[in-house]
């Protein structure tokens, strides 16, 4: 996993902003969504058993949407009843547990559409 250096121009997906004021952007964790398995409906559940308190996610795509789960069972079988998600254009929705401070970080490498 890479360090992120900087959120702020971020979109911040994240219900627990508590928590993620109290972790240094230094120590936030970040993956590339790329690098994310999607199962064949392009979602992607993130379990946050490390119990980290803020997670930075490097897409290349925008999000366009975020939300509340209600009751929903992804094609590849796991329960995101009550998670939070961000679906992104490109069809791909991240499903994370509420207790996570999600921010969504833009791919320097993208071009502009």
């Amino acid at each position: 996993m890479s360090k992120t250096g900087s959120a702020a121009h971020g979109f911040e997906a994240g219900a627990a902003t508590d928590q993620a004021e109290s972790v240094p952007e230094s120590d936030v964790p970040t993956l590339e969504l790329t690098d994310l398995l999607q199962d064949s409906n392009g979602e992607i559940v993130l379990f946050n058993d490390s119990h980290l308190p803020a997670l930075a996610v490097r897409a290349d795509s925008r999000p366009v949407d975020t939300g509340a789960v209600g009751q929903h069972v992804t094609a590849g079988g796991d329960d995101v009843t009550g998670f939070r998600f961000v679906a992104f254009d490109d069809g791909t929705r991240l499903y994370y547990q509420e207790s996570l401070h999600l921010v969504v970080l833009d791919d320097p490498a993208a071009t502009p559409s």
